[in-house]
């Protein structure tokens, strides 16, 4: 299985070239690495080998005449459940599972994070089917028809494939309808934000004396001048009273971020906050007092960064002039509008008659209206430099397509693996069930009643293990959205569960095509094996 796998990754990797030249317009030349394969290699050897380890202990405790009384292998695993040896190999294939998640991480937090997501999703699929096996003998009612009640007495037989169905299946409905429930929130958010931003052209470089007349050639075209902000460089000077030395991070006894207190700052004033920032604490700025102090507002990132908040004071080196502010509110900032955002800004009095240059953003109508517009600025102010958003726009467009490529692929991936894994726990009790199917017909039951008792089954299996995947996948979705990528979440709800009703029909197609020997055989076969 490993060597498939990683022959499967090299086929992948060799045909990357040819389908990165149709969808960008670049050469890519892609370089098989032997490492990453034959780590591959170890981590499927060692996977399928912790994994196999106990039925493989459990074969120990085996007697003969178990074997030939054919006991289900459930009754087997229990009485060796709670040995030593089955205990220290769960610990050995958690622990297994947390270093796989440890290494594709970034830190071992996360590692840790991931690994117990994936236990937990286990744990309530496991929990689930064993719910549904405790309640199935409470739950038949007389009223049902027989082959109804049959099939959920197949849940809680001696033998049932219960928790290991929803278990395979819950968890590759997991998988898929997380990656969709990702996927569709972060599109839907970039997508609103970039409808959001009505520029569509912007000019920066622009000095004091060029404003106005870049203004004049924009309503002259008859566009829409949409935004315009001062930009003032400046440098952190000292917090608090505590001055800034060098690159040093340790201000006022508090470590602080060195990239905060080293970088130049290109801020702004202004009266009004913007659309794309909200207040998160404190309150915008107030009428001018006449002091010497002014108010600013932080985002709130970089304040944390900082080690500052409301109250704190902070002054600025601005081109030799020293402005001290106060922090009066914090801002939440969306960095992906195409609007100008920044890190720090003050009241106008505060920087208003320092030197500055400005930012211009206007609406055009069309693609042509936004070149002629640039071909006129620039041919006034040469020294003024413009970037058609629409490209950077269609770029993002473009990005985004791709990446909903990859994500297809890999839900489609999974489902590719689950259906083999599927496959392998209904075939995992095919000598229970053949033996119990040819029962039945020995007592009488017809080929369409079999049939219809093993359709009653699976699906129970497949709506239970689906439906408890797409609970999972929209906690987990809602979790990345929260704490990764910080978005709201909006769960799709059609999908999800389109998704449940395809991997149902999936169950009980597999349980059907597993079980299709049970047809096949004779009453005789029951009475030899009796």
């Amino acid at each position: 299985g490993a060597a498939a796998g990683a022959l499967l990754g090299v086929g992948i990797q060799l045909a990357l070239p040819g389908v990165m030249a149709d969808l960008l317009p670049v050469d890519v030349t892609i370089r098989v690495a032997p490492g990453p394969i034959l780590v591959g290699l170890g981590v499927g050897v060692w996977v399928a080998l912790v994994f196999a380890l106990r039925p493989l202990v459990a074969l120990r405790n085996v007697s003969p005449l178990q074997a030939l009384r054919r006991e289900s292998d459930a009754s087997v695993m229990r009485t060796t459940r709670w040995a030593p040896g089955p205990l220290l190999i769960t610990l050995a294939t958690i622990a297994s599972v947390v270093a796989i998640a440890t290494s594709r991480s970034d830190s071992l937090t996360e590692g840790v994070m991931l690994a117990g997501g994936v236990g937990t999703a286990v744990l309530v699929l496991w929990g689930s089917a064993a719910l549904l096996v405790s309640q199935a003998r409470r739950l038949s009612r007389p009223a049902w028809s027989y082959t109804l009640r049959q099939g959920v007495a197949n849940l809680y037989r001696p033998g049932n494939q219960t928790r290991v169905v929803a278990l395979a299946l819950g968890f590759g409905v997991f998988l898929m309808s997380t990656l969709y429930q990702v996927q569709d929130n972060l599109l839907r958010t970039l997508n609103v934000r970039l409808e959001a931003s009505r520029a569509n052209v912007v000019f920066f470089d622009v000095q004091q004396d060029q404003r106005d007349g870049i203004d004049s050639l924009i309503r002259a075209a008859g566009h829409e001048l949409v935004q315009q902000a001062p930009i003032v460089p400046m440098r952190i000077a000292s917090i608090n009273g505590e001055e800034v030395v060098g690159a040093q991070g340790d201000v006022g006894g508090r470590r602080r971020a060195g990239w905060a207190l080293r970088r130049e700052y290109r801020s702004t004033y202004r009266s009004e906050p913007q659309p794309s920032e909200r207040i998160t604490a404190g309150r915008w700025f107030q009428e001018p007092d006449g002091d010497d102090v002014y108010e600013a507002s932080f985002e709130q990132g970089l304040a944390e960064e900082l080690g500052v908040g409301l109250g704190d004071s902070v002054t600025w080196n601005v081109q030799g002039v020293r402005v001290k502010t106060v922090i009066t509110s914090l801002r939440e900032v969306n960095w992906a509008r195409f609007e100008t955002n920044f890190f720090v800004v003050t009241e106008p009095g505060a920087l208003e008659r320092a030197p500055q240059q400005f930012v211009l953003l206007a609406h055009a109508a069309t693609p042509e209206s936004i070149a002629l517009l640039q071909r006129d600025v620039v041919r006034e102010f040469p020294s003024v430099s413009s970037i058609d958003l629409t490209l950077v726009q269609q770029t993002v467009g473009n990005v985004l397509s791709k990446v909903v490529v990859a994500i297809r692929f890999l839900a489609v991936l999974s489902l590719a693996l689950g259906i083999p894994v599927l496959f392998s726990a209904v075939s995992a009790t095919r000598r229970d069930r053949l033996r119990e199917g040819v029962l039945l017909k020995t007592l009488g039951a017809t080929r369409r009643q079999v049939g219809r008792i093993m359709l009653a089954e699976y699906a129970i299996l497949g709506l239970l293990g689906s439906l408890t995947g797409v609970l999972l996948s929209l906690a987990a979705a809602w979790a990345l959205s929260r704490f990764v990528f910080e978005t709201t979440f909006v769960p799709a709800v059609v999908p999800a569960l389109l998704v449940s009703a395809a991997m149902t029909l999936l169950a009980v197609a597999i349980g059907v095509m597993t079980g299709r020997e049970v047809f096949r055989s004779t009453p005789m076969v029951a009475l030899r094996e009796a």
